[in-house]
């Protein structure tokens, strides 16, 4: 038989596998197998989905290799779905009686820990393989190991059991939440751009942005998050949308870094955007066993914040560096706009009553959403309107699966990194190292979580980073008293912040590709233009009314005080707000800003922290009256030159 048809059929069969993932899916989160009266636990459905998964990772791409390659790979492909099935007819008796089935338990093990961390390596390198390694190896030889995080070695075959068979491990909750929650959402997001849902998004951005200072700028930033608040991703979130905005933001004058740098911090916001956000806040939510709404809730403040202030740097850049406001966009009316986007909007409108009114679990309402998206899209198509085919609805199934191999290969290997965490007491031992160190200084505890998130998150993505602060440091965070939504948004946040911090921001690095811009640079940029996200997860723990944890006076005066406070930072930043500020100006600014988001009631008297909140007020609107009253000169009318930086 010719290698080339054996190729092309392996294709197809990756292809297969890609619908197999959020079929299952959808089956489950639908209660098909106790509808039908078959009793299946959830870790034979996530063990086949994680299977299916491993399949596409080893077999995609198949007719572009050769040789030994191919052939290893379809042996791991082929492999990997056969450890799913086999794992889904025989899990039900390896759960119940591992003890009878010793030999059998042990050969899994080692296939499961093989076939993830190889799959994982591919997927996102060596960092979580690493880690994986050092706990493992701390399992066998913890004894020899200095100090208070002195272990109990544990054999070989007990700790390879464990990982090929428990349901604290590999099968966990972890992989669980991946496999039933953010698979059905991806195909939500997928099916919402398959039926008109990026045009209208687009045409909707160039609606909010208008034709103010660096109009633009703000297109894409408005762009970004409406595609966010689907995708969820920000390096596919960069790469959809900055094609268009990037070579605009260039032709407007912002110079290619700056222009990298805001569609990085645009798009790496789409993680914090209600009401979708990313995989790593439907994890939240099943942690904390809270429902998704309140998780959606909790962050509309914060993105509401994050966005202003992007917004703000670039209002107050384009009016420094006078660039122009280009008018030539093809920019449609509002009513035109929601007349050719009503299948986006009546989606979204459907999806949120049914998770905020009817109360549904946002799993469920998202896939009866999906099948409302392709009946009205068919519909539409066939009546010669926007929608889509059954063809294109088949296509986004298949992009679905291939999307979502990633994220249930990383919370398979994080369930196992858990459960080694669990079953040697070194999550225990670690944990109790940050309370003692919390006790003494819980803002230093913040600080140090904060890094190792961002450091972590250099070689991992958020959903990773997200999984191992939470099982890690969130637990000592809420021991101290800080509230555990707060703690875990805190990780959350910072998990997120390596996408646009050098020296690996992979949102800015995608960013400078579509650029053509230093990396270096463009992350630079990014950071400052998303100098808001490193300070808000403080704000949580501060200031929990952030994420509407009080009562309503404390809600308004926490989210206004900060709008107002990133005002002031900002203009300090760029050195000029409506009118330009000298230099003693620029620091009073960012000072009284800083001041101003600073908890400084656990130092002082609430009333002082009244008070600067309130002169900072005035000092924007005694700002505000003057500029106005020097009635400065129109930025649109002015041609566009070169920024600074």
């Amino acid at each position: 038989m010719p290698i080339s048809f054996v190729n092309r059929a392996l294709d197809a069969f990756a292809a297969a596998l890609c619908v197999i993932t959020p079929a299952l899916a959808i089956l489950w989160v639908l209660s098909v197998p106790s509808r039908v009266g078959l009793l299946i636990y959830p870790e034979q459905m996530a063990a086949g989905m994680l299977g299916a998964a491993m399949g596409v990772v080893y077999l995609r791409g198949q007719s572009g290799k050769g040789g030994a390659r191919a052939a290893l790979d379809m042996a791991l492909g082929l492999g990997s779905v056969g450890l799913g099935v086999y794992m889904f007819l025989r899990f039900p008796t390896l759960t119940e009686a591992a003890h009878l089935h010793q030999t059998e338990a042990l050969i899994l093990g080692v296939v499961v820990t093989g076939l993830v961390m190889e799959g994982l390596r591919r997927v996102v390198g060596w960092t979580l393989v690493g880690i994986f390694a050092v706990l493992f190896l701390y399992a066998l030889f913890g004894d020899h190991v200095p100090g208070a995080l002195v272990g109990r070695p544990i054999p070989l075959d007990e700790v390879l059991r464990y990982l090929g068979v428990d349901s604290t491990g590999t099968w966990g909750q972890a992989l669980q939440i991946a496999a039933f929650v953010v698979v059905v959402f991806v195909l939500f997001g997928g099916m919402l751009i398959a039926v008109g849902g990026g045009d209208f998004f687009t045409q909707l951005a160039l609606r909010v942005a208008g034709n103010g200072p660096g109009n633009t700028a703000k297109v894409a930033v408005a762009a970004s998050a409406l595609m966010g608040s689907v995708s969820g991703s920000a390096v596919s979130n960069v790469m959809s949308t900055g094609v268009m905005t990037i070579p605009l933001m260039k032709r407007a004058g912002f110079r290619p870094e700056q222009a990298g740098g805001i569609e990085a911090v645009a798009s790496t916001g789409g993680q914090l955007m209600p009401p979708i956000m990313g995989a790593a806040a439907f994890l939240m939510a099943e942690l904390l066993q809270m429902p998704y709404r309140e998780i959606v809730l909790a962050a509309l403040l914060p993105a509401a914040l994050y966005y202003i202030s992007v917004f703000v740097q670039i209002d107050f850049l384009a009016r420094r560096d006078r660039i122009a406001s280009l008018a030539d966009f093809d920019r449609q009316r509002l009513r035109v706009v929601l007349r050719r986007g009503w299948i986006p909007v009546l989606a979204f409108a459907t999806l949120l009553t049914l998770i905020f009114e009817l109360r549904m679990r946002a799993e469920a309402a998202a896939v009866w959403t999906v099948f409302e998206l392709v009946a009205l899209g068919v519909i539409s198509r066939a009546f010669g309107g926007a929608g889509l085919t059954l063809a294109e609805a088949g296509r986004a199934v298949v992009t679905t699966g291939r999307t979502t191999c990633d994220v249930l290969l990383i919370t398979a290997a994080a369930g196992m990194i858990i459960g080694l965490l669990s079953i040697t007491g070194l999550g225990f031992a670690l944990s109790w190292y940050l309370l003692d160190f919390g006790d003494q200084s819980l803002f230093g505890l913040l600080v140090i979580t904060g890094l190792v998130g961002i450091v972590l998150g250099l070689g991992l993505p958020t959903t990773g980073v997200y999984l191992l602060l939470a099982s890690l440091a969130a637990p000592a965070l809420v021991q101290l008293g800080v509230p555990q939504l707060a703690a875990h948004m805190f990780v959350f946040y910072f998990g997120m912040l390596s996408m646009i911090t050098p020296p690996i921001a992979l949102a800015a690095f995608a960013a400078a590709s579509l650029a053509g811009a230093s990396q270096l640079k463009t992350g630079l940029q990014s950071f400052r233009f998303g100098w808001i996200a490193y300070l808000l997860p403080f704000l949580f723990v501060y200031k929990p009314a952030l994420l509407l944890d009080g009562t309503a006076w404390e809600i308004g005066y926490v989210f206004f005080s900060a709008l107002a406070a990133l005002v002031l930072v900002t203009g300090g930043i760029v050195g000029h707000a409506l009118r330009p500020l000298g230099g003693a100006m620029r620091v009073a600014w960012g000072g009284l800003g800083f001041a101003m988001i600073a908890p400084l009631h656990e130092v002082a008297p609430m009333a002082v922290e009244y008070a600067v909140s309130a002169a900072g007020i005035a000092v924007l609107a005694v700002s505000a009256l003057m500029s106005r009253r020097a009635a400065p000169r129109a930025t649109a009318a002015v041609p566009a030159e070169p920024g600074r930086s």
